[in-house]
């Protein structure tokens, strides 16, 4: 039987998932909704009552119209970069748009009340996945299910698995799986900045596969027969120099409680491949270790350590269409200010989000006693979320960024900052302005390439 739950806009506690619990698909007719009220991947179709947030269009499926853009590898350009910033939410005027904003967001504004604001723009909602993603999720739709526990996805094609969700972990699992793009190659900046100032930088060369988003996978190949594995994820240390070289090799798991998370690492001092031995839940990352392996991108793990409860639906202001973030001309000393990244060179629009709170099993364990996050129905990407400490205070909130890219024809995440309230400092994360755009033009390297063997063969190169 599949459990329904009251969505409605506003944070209404509404939907719990509990051990054993099987998640299944929707009917025939109830998937008719994708065709008619909702989204090809389960957006309202109607915008809200007041015309602030306008209906869906689904004008833009690829290179809009007017724009050049020479492809994958050049910049993506905005297309609503002609757009004038509305109003300002800042820490004088927050309570006027207080039900627009979440906790996070009032927590930046009042820790950070001469700085920090929300530059709020119109909001557009044009941008359309590929037709091979949607038509994906509608197979999904009647046909993906989570089978005794929050993890355990099956019969899943690629695409967004729940588009109708009935329950929490369906919201997150569309986050964390969806991908328009089948492989990628990056060069990005994670920079750590501190009160006082200082930074701390770290830089990478990613080549990933997304396995369920390859083009060659026919709608209706399902599990194992495409892979046990969401992605296959080589990193490469560029910078510090005490770190170049290092090797990374990364199975990230489709099932995150079937099939834990592994990773490899090559070493260039001695030359050896050695299995990393804790990849997941809370283990530090990034540079100075102000964030957990599964922070990144929202939600990156499994959900097994949490209750999840989906709390509704919910109007408000997020980062989004941020193409002026990555503006090569914009050099990371003028992006990255002392407490926050700088307002001026973010967009805002409000939309709708779908709002999920997970707390901590008792006998778990977790830096985070509860998790609230949120994501936008339009692309199912994550665009903030918050995180509470053992004795029930706000320490951490992120702000992640998102565009619609044209060569895959759909939204993909970029620049992310995850803020530590207590201490005051920040990292920011997946940056490019100061090396280059991300490739997605590329043929897949294949399975064989993220495995310990020939990451043995990459370092002895």
């Amino acid at each position: 039987m599949r459990i329904k739950c009251m969505i409605a806009v506003g944070l209404v506690g509404v939907c719990t998932t509990l051990p054993g619990l099987v998640n299944a698909k929707v009917s025939e007719e109830e998937r008719e909704r994708l065709k008619k009220d909702l989204s090809p991947i389960g957006a309202e179709i109607a915008g809200n009552a007041d015309g602030s947030i306008p209906a869906w269009t689904g004008s833009m499926r690829g290179l809009p119209a007017g724009l050049q853009w020479s492809g994958s590898g050049d910049i993506n350009p905005d297309p609503y970069g002609d757009d004038k910033v509305l109003f300002a939410v800042t820490a004088e005027n927050m309570d006027k748009y207080a039900d627009k904003l979440s906790v996070g967001q009032k927590a930046m504004l009042k820790k950070y009340p001469d700085t920090f604001k929300i530059p709020v723009y119109p909001t557009h909602r044009d941008g359309r996945y590929n037709q091979l993603t949607e038509d994906r999720t509608w197979f999904n739709a009647t046909h993906t299910e989570l089978v005794d526990g929050p993890d355990n996805i099956r019969f899943y094609t690629g695409g967004a698995p729940f588009p109708i969700p009935a329950s929490a972990p369906e919201v997150i699992m569309n986050g964390r799986v969806i991908m328009p793009a089948w492989r990628e190659d990056s060069l990005r900046d994670d920079i750590a900045v501190y009160p006082n100032g200082n930074t701390l930088t770290r830089q990478q060369r990613i080549f990933a596969d997304y396995f369920w988003a390859n083009p060659k996978n026919k709608v209706g190949m399902m599990d194992e027969e495409i892979s046990i594995n969401a992605a296959g994820v080589l990193a490469e240390v560029t910078a510090p120099a005490r770190s170049k070289g290092q090797l990374t090799v990364i199975n990230e798991p489709l099932d995150a409680v079937s099939h834990a998370r592994k990773a490899w690492i090559y070493m260039p001092g001695s030359r050896r491949v050695r299995r990393a031995p804790t990849v997941g839940y809370d283990t530090p990352d990034g540079p100075g270790g102000l964030l957990t392996i599964d922070d990144t991108l929202g939600f990156n793990g499994a959900l097994d350590r949490y209750e999840w409860k989906l709390l509704g639906k919910k109007e408000v202001f997020i980062p989004f269409h941020t193409y002026k973030f990555d503006d090569p001309n914009v050099k990371y000393k003028e992006l990255l200010l002392k407490g926050h990244a700088n307002p001026g060179w973010m967009r805002y629009e409000l939309r709708r989000v779908w709002v999920v709170e997970a707390n901590l099993k008792e006998g778990a364990r977790h830096v985070y006693a509860k998790r609230r996050m949120y994501l936008d129905e339009d692309s199912w990407q994550f665009v903030m979320t918050e995180n509470y400490d053992g004795r029930g205070e706000l320490w951490r909130t992120s702000i992640l960024n998102t565009v619609y890219d044209y060569h895959v024809k759909g939204y993909v995440a970029r620049s992310q900052m995850f803020h530590d309230l207590q201490s005051g400092a920040y990292v920011a994360i997946r940056l490019i302005n100061e090396t280059r755009p991300d490739k997605y033009d590329l043929e897949p390297l294949g399975k064989k390439y993220y495995t310990p063997q020939n990451l043995r063969k990459l370092g002895r190169r």
